[in-house]
């Protein structure tokens, strides 16, 4: 029995204290990813987005995308979905040698074979997902821990992060966080937290740019935007802050773009100070070409006329949209003059011009109200009442401002909406006395003009609006009716025909029919105008016979994004947005129109592209990826009042292709896609017109004729006597030596491994090394080509069959002599077939080369023995022969694991732990020196910690799962 040993006791608090001071020191270190990390962006690929299902159970895809500024490699890598309770696995994806990196924003799609997706897919799989709930996964192949998981909806395995989404509806998608213009960068290691539901799905592929764009978003086209021109502005004066801190990484982004990101999205924005940073109660303001939004600083200071740089985080604060920074978040980087203001009539002043200048122009009604901050006036040009706030310190002088006054002035528009409504308390103000342009004298009065621009004079004087209708009430009107309406011109004459243009409010839009009488009008012109109710091809409209009030420029509304198959009434007219994939090729006709239909899944819609716009019809192909603006028209006849619904794009630039189909039979990224080409560089024609047999056809008689799609993963090896190794993903076959100079023909110019469709091949018998069929290649022309399609991957697990081209991944142990490879919890033989000395390794290896079963082994060629990626875990050792069905999944659980080399926190950490131990045990040293010799019943130091073990037992390091890994259960 054992017993403690004695020792003096004045050594054990400074043993105790040497022992416990690097360890407390070690536990303060950050161990990476337990804690949330939404203020960096993620150093490794991450899931972006998710559709579990749409109008079919197959519209189906995941996303996969690189959130750093640097190529992430993909080799080495699979994509696992995981059913919701975990009991089974399945691949979906698999990434093998040769396998490209992915570039810096880009994205990777992976898509069921027979769903909407596939022509857009880098990658295709044949199982479904459960749209209710599920997890996917990207893992090192057979690994048991991912580098990223995500779950939805009752996802209850821990394959996931946190807590899981919520399952989108069906056609929806789950997005990583910020999304859009900002790319995926959230990962807070929580699901739920990091991804929201997208209505209209946006799917990426490699073709598609990468984001978030360097350049930041223009504005949509055709939208009117001011110009930048001199005009009064005092000088920026010095200012003790904010100081120029070292350049920032992240993306500057249009203003435009920052004020549509969801709330608590961190932006970065460059543009000219409207005011200093202490004009109004909320902050200061800056616009550039696209918008202008409220800066509120926490600390610091900027000056008028600077141009800056801010980083901050984009909110409202009383609906006016705001972004919040501190001082040292702001960069000045120049100086510049104010934007020309925009023309706007008293009753347009909203959220559209919110945060700009604007000019506007008439009487003063009432009295003034006394604010905290200054005077509160009404102007009213006919349209409509603003309000003007005239700060105390501005020093204008209102004196004669009484009601009636006319007063002509500019102004930054605010908001201050306390009603919680988010659409009032817009107000106009005007910063200095040079604002002020006019003030007791009327203001002038604009002649109509065919093609207004924002620079046109003020606006021309409207009389009271009595009368004025929406236009939801005007379509809602039987025909021969009279209505008066106003809005802004989303689409001139000219586009579709010569008197076809519309106009749209707040509630609708309605199709306009100009005639002569009427004269023209212009698109972003804000009109009052009457006309008669009418249908056109199953379209409601107005017929003009006046010429219409033209009350100024306005910007457009913004598109109302839908999906393709929610085209009817309650959108006709408007501005709309859809995205969906080319049904069939475009179609170019005799009079110049272009048409195609597109299709997200849940109804094709039409695109017309009018002769006027000279559209090519060539970007169009079928399974692309198009995102379309346009006004949502119709043509029908009454007996089919709700088909025929098309959009009308007004610009080539509203068109374009997000991104390409993949090329036929692609289904892995990076191996370039190339017409078939023989051995010697000619294109093949032979066995075109049907699809090639994979390597179990050549147990079949009449081999000769035979066409058969494999892939050449290893070129000549003559340790073994081969020429080459054929894989198609289930059949290994070799090359017979005497097809050698054929072999290295293929890779002359190429890289292993290389897809090849094969005929006029003669059985060579069985290899006895591999136990593999063997075959000498045809040598007439065209009998070996290199084919337009993706590589087979390797399995990432032993075969228990025939031989088969695996990919493992593990620990290198053993002798050099017998070297094996250290995988889930057990070891395969490594048999290095080559004559070069077996690289030596203190890191976990990837092992590639032909797998057998009995007994387990590899035989590994030349090269075959690579430094496993950063991220490598463990591959799993046994599993069935195909690793694509789901199979059975085991508890996830980590048994060996790489450092990333970039991990200094954890480098340190280990070090301290180290120096911990060597602590103590040159303190159990000490005290062992001090202390008397044991007598023969005493047991050593070492037994009082170890109770019923064996000497011959090696001893167990546990290493435990950091949080950043994924499914360590």
């Amino acid at each position: 029995m054992l017993r403690p040993v004695d020792r003096p006791r004045r050594w054990r608090p400074v043993s105790v204290l040497l022992l416990v001071i690097p360890m407390m020191a070690s536990a303060l270190l950050p161990f990476g990813a337990g804690q949330a990390r939404g203020d960096s962006v993620p150093d490794h690929l991450v899931v972006s987005e998710i559709v579990a299902g749409g109008a079919a159970a197959s519209d189906e895809f995941v996303e996969l995308y690189n959130p750093t500024d640097a190529p992430l490699p993909l080799e080495g890598l699979e994509l696992v979905y995981v059913s919701a309770s975990g009991l089974t696995v399945g691949r979906r994806a698999a990434w093998d040698a040769g396998a490209p990196e992915l570039g810096p924003g880009r994205h990777l799609l992976i898509a069921n074979e027979q769903g909407i997706y596939a022509a857009l897919a880098d990658s295709v799989y044949a199982s479904g997902m459960a749209a209710t709930g599920g997890s996917v996964a990207l893992r090192i192949q057979g690994a048991a821990s991912a580098i990223d998981a995500v779950g939805w909806g009752t996802a209850a395995s821990t394959w996931m992060e946190a807590s899981p989404a919520a399952a989108p509806a069906a056609g929806s998608s789950i997005e990583r966080r910020p999304g859009g213009a900002l790319g995926s960068t959230q990962d807070t290691d929580d699901n739920a937290a990091d991804f929201i539901e997208r209505a209209v799905p946006d799917p990426q592929n490699l073709a598609s740019p990468p984001v978030p764009d360097p350049a930041g978003t223009p504005p949509p086209p055709g939208s009117p935007s001011p110009s930048p021109a001199p005009s009064v502005s005092p000088t920026p004066g010095a200012t003790a802050s904010p100081m120029t801190p070292p350049p920032t990484s992240a993306p500057v982004l249009s203003v435009a773009t920052a004020r549509s990101m969801p709330d608590g999205t961190t932006v970065t924005i460059e543009g000219t100070a409207l005011t200093d940073s202490a004009f109004a109660e909320g902050g200061g303001y800056l616009a550039d070409e696209s918008a202008g939004i409220a800066v509120l600083l926490s600390s610091g200071s900027f000056e008028r006329g600077a141009r800056l740089r801010v980083t901050g985080t984009v909110d409202d604060r009383f609906a006016q949209r705001t972004v919040r920074a501190s001082g040292t978040d702001v960069t000045v980087v120049g100086t510049g003059p104010d934007p020309e203001a925009l023309d706007r009539p008293t009753g347009s002043v909203d959220e559209s011009a919110e945060a700009m200048l604007v000019h506007v122009a008439g009487a003063v009604t009432g009295a003034p109200t006394t604010l905290s901050a200054g005077l509160a006036y009404e102007l009213d040009d006919g349209s409509g009442p603003t309000r003007v706030v005239v700060g105390s310190g501005t020093g204008i002088d209102t004196s004669a401002w009484t009601a009636g006054t006319l007063v002509d002035l500019v102004g930054v528009v605010g908001q201050r909406d306390s009603s919680g409504t988010g659409t009032s308390g817009y107000r106009l103000q005007p910063r200095d006395p040079a604002d002020v342009r006019d003030a007791g004298t009327p203001p002038p009065t604009a002649a109509p003009s065919d093609s207004p621009t924002p620079g046109d004079p003020g606006p021309t004087p409207a009389p009271t609006p009595e009368g004025v209708i929406s236009i939801s009430e005007a379509r809602s009107l039987p025909k021969h009716a009279t209505a008066r309406v106003r809005g802004v011109v989303t689409m001139a004459p000219g586009l579709v025909d010569p008197v076809s243009a519309v106009i749209q409010d707040e509630t609708g839009a309605i199709l306009l029919r100009v005639g002569d009488e009427a004269g023209p009008v212009a698109r972003g012109e804000r009109i009052d105008l009457t006309g008669v109710r009418s249908t056109l091809a199953g379209m409601e409209s107005l017929r003009l016979t006046t010429p219409p009030l033209r009350l100024g420029v306005v910007p457009e509304p913004e598109p109302r994004t839908i999906r393709s198959g929610d085209a009817g009434e309650p959108h006709e007219a408007r501005l709309v947005r859809v995205r969906g994939a080319v049904v069939a090729t475009a179609r170019r006709v005799a009079s110049g129109t272009v048409s195609f239909e597109l299709d997200d899944g849940s109804g094709p819609l039409r695109i017309y592209l009018a002769a006027s716009l000279a559209a090519d019809a060539a970007p169009f192909v079928e399974g692309a990826w198009v995102e379309a603006i346009g006004v949502l028209a119709q043509q029908t006849t009454g007996s089919q009042p709700l088909r025929g619904y098309r959009i009308w794009p007004r610009d080539r630039d509203e068109v374009r292709v997000v991104a390409p189909p993949t090329s036929p039979g692609e289904t892995d990224p990076g191996h370039a896609s190339a017409a078939t080409t023989s051995s010697g560089g000619a294109p093949s024609s032979r066995g075109a017109g049907h699809a090639p047999a994979g390597l179990g056809a050549l147990e079949e008689a009449g081999l000769a004729d035979l066409h058969v799609a494999a892939t050449l993963v290893h070129g000549p090896w003559p340790e073994l006597g081969l020429a080459g190794v054929l894989w198609d993903g289930h059949r290994l076959v070799v090359i017979d030596r005497a097809s050698e100079s054929l072999v290295l023909a293929v890779l002359a110019h190429r890289r292993l491994p290389v897809p090849l469709e094969l005929t006029g091949l003669v059985s060579a018998g069985t290899d006895r090394a591999t136990g593999a069929p063997a075959v000498v290649l045809g040598s007439a022309p065209g009998d070996v080509s290199v084919r337009a399609a993706a590589p087979h991957a390797p399995h990432g697990v032993l075969p228990t069959g025939g031989p088969a081209w695996v990919s493992l991944v593990g620990r290198r142990t053993g002798s050099v002599s017998e070297p094996r490879l250290y995988v889930d919890g057990g070891s395969v033989e490594l048999r290095w077939q080559c004559d070069e000395a077996v690289p030596p390794s203190n890191r976990p290896v990837r092992a590639l080369g032909v797998g057998l079963a009995d007994p387990p082994r590899i035989l590994v060629p030349c090269g075959g023995l690579q430094p496993a990626p950063a991220l490598v875990r463990t591959g799993a050792l046994s599993m069935p022969s195909d690793p694509a069905p789901d199979v059975a999944a085991t508890p996830a659980s980590v048994h060996g694991q790489g450092v990333p080399a970039e991990d200094h926190a954890r480098m340190l950490a280990a070090g301290l732990l180290a120096a911990a131990a060597l602590t103590a045990a040159g303190a159990a040293t000490i005290a062992r020196r001090l202390e008397p010799p044991p007598g023969p019943d005493t047991p050593s130091l070492a037994a009082s910690f170890i109770e019923g073990s064996s000497g011959s037992e090696p001893p167990v390091l546990t290493l435990v799962g950091v949080p950043h890994e994924r499914g360590s259960g």
